[in-house]
């Protein structure tokens, strides 16, 4: 088992891989009904929206005529809200106190893919309600109460920002510096590219991990702040990983140089040393099913640092 560098972005072609149609048949009245409860949702509101070739229907709440045009690849920062079209709140983050949700505006980058799509109708800084089919939304899928099977759904967004490399790091590095003044954690160093390491302990015998050697360790992987684990061993069954394998995340060739066995080191790493632009997920409970699932490739959320605990237990 190894700790392995996943690609950029996911590409879901579907938004739930196991909740498909099972022939195009099943697809074609999915997209009938749903455009027709859609519509008629629209009609018995007195809603005038404006349709968009896609399927969904959108207005224009808030607009920003002086505001950049969101483009493919863009990573964008939005506030939602989330409802079905009856009435049942599904997710919400309205708060722009807090820093804004990212994605990145590509194939694959956001379920539900409504929001991604409309977000190349907007610019920095607009509001827009979207009126969305389920088969543009979570389609089949359910989970527990929160999402019923074959949704349709009003969506308001915020499309804020769109975040620059630099800005993304800039921002992640403010999460952590935050994260461990509120929570009184102290002694980290921080790299020259922004993994902050805490090592404890000074290590048994003469060995010091070095490009090429392999290290046994016993981890725990979590999103910053959280208390459920991403990824973890089981007790007394450490993992090995290659020092410097073009493999690894990319944080993992760094903190384990130098290493040596009976150091446990605490670690916190940006996204883009770690899991980077993987696909997003509203709301966020529900990403873990999909992992599980097999509908996402890392059950780490885009564009924000993670944790990382290690004990080294072999240098050889």
């Amino acid at each position: 088992m190894k700790l392995l560098k996943l690609s950029a972005m996911t590409f879901l072609l579907a938004t739930m891989v196991a909740c498909l149609p099972d022939n195009d048949s099943d697809y074609e009245k999915i997209v009938e009904r749903d455009n027709r409860l859609l519509k008629d949702y629209l009609d018995r509101n007195g809603i005038n929206a404006i349709e968009n070739p896609l399927g969904f229907f959108y207005q224009k709440v808030e607009t920003n005529d002086v505001g950049n045009q969101i483009v493919n690849n863009d990573v964008v920062g939005i506030y939602y809200e989330i409802k079905t079209t009856d009435g049942q709140l599904i997710d919400s983050y309205l708060d722009e106190n807090k820093k804004p949700r990212l994605y990145k505006h590509n194939d694959g980058g956001l379920v539900p893919r409504v929001i991604n799509f409309a977000s190349g109708i907007a610019k920095e800084g607009e509001t827009l309600m979207i009126y969305s089919p389920s088969y543009l939304a979570y389609q089949q899928y359910s989970f527990e109460q929160l999402i019923n099977e074959n949704s349709n759904l009003v969506i308001k967004v915020k499309y804020a920002q769109v975040f620059d490399n630099d800005e993304i790091k800039i921002m992640e590095r403010e999460i952590i510096e935050d994260y461990l003044a509120d929570s009184d954690l102290k002694d980290f160093e921080v790299t020259e590219n922004g993994i902050f390491i805490k090592i404890i302990g000074e290590g048994e015998g003469e060995k010091a991990a070095a490009t090429g050697d392999v290290v046994a360790f016993e981890f725990e992987l979590k999103q910053l702040g959280e208390d459920i684990a991403i990824s973890k061993t089981n007790n007394n069954s450490p993992i090995t990983a290659k020092v410097g394998e073009q493999g690894n995340l990319d944080f993992l060739n760094q903190v384990l140089k130098d290493r040596k066995a009976e150091q446990e080191i605490e670690v916190y790493v940006p996204s883009h040393l770690a899991f980077g632009g993987s696909t997003q997920v509203f709301p966020f409970a529900i990403r873990r099913d999909l992992f599980l699932r097999g509908a996402l490739g890392t059950g780490a959320r885009p564009y924000e640092p993670i944790y990382f605990k290690a004990k080294i237990k072999e240098v050889r």
